[in-house]
């Protein structure tokens, strides 16, 4: 047996272990054996092997975020197109800022460009996607010491500031088989949990968030990925200060009471700019709702990120680096009650209304009152939905992919997620659930309740709320509605799963509690678009009437 070969995997996962990663999931292939071989015996690691590359790569990325704070996960995956597979999950990761760590192992470099089977080129293969990427050598005993200490590096590389995936190419002769009993005997070192790095704020920084923010009416802005070190002092700040908070429903900070939520809705009223701030301060990432970002931009903006990150899609924002504790004290005076009075008002006109919520809204509300803990959202309507019916004060913690957006490894992600979570829930569309439906191979062996609930419009319902929908209807069905006529029953069966069709949104809490597999709630986009828009409008209405009396 090849003892280099043995003793290299081995270093290689002890340094992924001693590092902090306690999960690798495997895709299973021929020139990755000894690697997986090494990932799958280690005492410390949780081994996931998942056939589908595409899914085990966004399960990966979902497992990032299945405890309280993110951490570092790998991947493993044989040579060729297999690697072709994770490119979706590492975009995702990378825009999202999420650490994984991605090893493809390949043929060696006697192999390469020579035609060989089941090679293509690797090196570098994520391009700009990743932090960093590195050709390892082949094992040898020479170069165990170098291999060790890239690990290391890679590793913590992923987890500092920004966060973000990174990409070893790990080389492999034959024969590929370790010696077991010596693997064995090499697999060890205690999981250890990296620590996020803190960063100071600059002095220059901390003179112009002072100037920009003084004397000034000051408004909160609590993005996606906040880091939730951060959110305590958020609001205990803000309350003190009378500083009206926008909280996002992937920030974490709706499970706080009064923050306003409702926004989304109220800023649809053609009076939004009469209730700008003179300053909007933002955490984390852009918000979801397309109208938030859009009223930010007619006010002053400061955005408070980790170094190296750069999300200001408005490009009209000024970044200030650092850790938002040490930014919070420098704003000095209080604003006045009167403007979070006003907004405050705007959200309980709002939140009464939302009794009258239809359709798929309807049965996103009724769905964020069972007891799940978790909820994952797909991309398109899913998280708009969210968005509109998450109300402050609900203790549930929010999920979605809201890097590239995509709809493609949303149940993979959601699974992975989740992991760790007694009782969790995906809300999905059908077209996204068809995109992913091999990872419900994965829902049968989840170690938690977990149901997935599919909002099946028959296709692409975001698209009947955008220009295309004025198209001609023949048109706009093939290119963008894109019905699929799924038989969503069809594929519980195949896959061995309970389901159930409810037709009233009320009956999702059974549902959720009986802990079904799939349910699906039949919907029509048409009267979703018009649904929607009535109810907006609704708000809108009440709320310049009331404003006025």
């Amino acid at each position: 047996m090849n003892k280099a070969l043995t003793d290299s995997v081995a270093f290689m996962v002890n340094r992924l272990v001693t590092s902090g990663v306690k999960d690798v999931v495997i895709s299973p292939g021929s020139r990755s054996t000894p690697l997986a071989m090494a990932a799958y015996l280690h005492p410390c690691i949780r081994h996931h092997v998942i056939v589908d590359e595409r899914s085990a790569a966004f399960f990966a990325l979902g497992l990032t975020r299945s405890s309280e704070t993110v951490r570092p996960v790998a991947l493993i995956c044989t040579s060729g197109t297999a690697a072709t597979n994770y490119y979706s999950a590492v975009t995702e990761a990378f825009i999202s800022q999420l650490p994984l760590i991605v090893l493809t192992t390949d043929r060696p470099h006697e192999l390469r460009n020579v035609g060989a089977p089941q090679t293509i080129d690797q090196v570098r293969l994520y391009g700009e996607q990743v932090k960093m990427s590195v050709d390892l050598p082949v094992p040898e005993e020479a170069t165990i010491s170098f291999v060790q200490q890239t690990i290391t590096r890679f590793v913590n590389l992923s987890v500092q500031a920004p966060m973000g995936p990174v990409h070893i190419n790990v080389p492999f002769r034959e024969p590929l088989l370790p010696d077991i009993e010596r693997l064995k005997q090499k697999l060890t070192g205690d999981l250890s949990t990296p620590e996020r790095q803190s960063i100071r704020p600059t002095q220059t920084d901390r003179d112009l968030f002072s100037e920009r923010t003084n004397e000034k009416q000051i408004a909160f802005v609590v993005g996606p990925y906040t880091p939730s070190a951060w959110h305590d002092e958020i609001y205990k700040f803000a309350t003190d200060r009378h500083i009206p908070v926008f909280a996002d429903p992937l920030s974490g900070l709706r499970r706080f009471d009064h923050v306003l939520t409702n926004y989304d809705t109220w800023l649809a009223s053609e009076h939004r700019t009469e209730w700008l701030p003179d300053v909007f301060i933002r955490f984390g990432a852009a918000p979801v709702s397309k109208r938030m970002n859009q009223w930010m931009t007619s006010a002053d903006q400061l955005v408070i990120d980790e170094p190296g990150s750069y999300r200001d899609p408005s490009s009209r924002a000024t970044i200030c680096v650092g850790d938002a504790l040490d930014f919070l004290p420098l704003i000095e005076p209080a604003n006045e009650p009167t403007y979070i009075e006003r907004l405050q008002f705007f959200e309980d006109i709002a939140e009464s209304e939302k009794s009258s919520l239809q359709g798929e809204s309807e049965l996103t509300k009724r769905l964020l009152d069972t007891s799940i803990e978790r909820l994952f959202v797909s991309n398109s309507m899913p998280i708009r939905d969210v968005d509109t019916t998450l109300s402050a004060g609900t203790n549930i913690h929010i999920l979605a992919n809201r890097g590239a957006n995509g709809i493609d490894g949303v149940l993979s992600s959601a699974l992975g997620s989740s992991y760790d979570t007694t009782h969790a829930a995906l809300l999905i569309g059908d077209l996204a659930f068809y995109h992913d439906s091999n990872a419900l191979q994965l829902l049968k062996h989840h170690p938690g309740k977990f149901s997935v609930v599919i909002a099946n419009n028959n296709g692409g319902g975001i698209f009947s709320f955008l220009p295309q929908a004025s198209i001609e209807p023949q048109l706009f069905e093939d290119l963008f509605g894109t019905p699929l006529d799924l038989n969503i029953r069809g594929f519980a069966e195949t896959y061995g799963l309970s389901y159930r069709l409810i037709h009233r949104a009320e009956q999702i809490q059974e549902a959720i509690e009986d802990g079904i597999h799939l349910i699906e709630f039949p919907s029509n986009r048409e009267l979703n678009v018009t649904a929607h828009r009535n109810w907006t409008q609704s708000v809108c209405s009440r709320l310049i009437v009331e404003n006025e009396a």
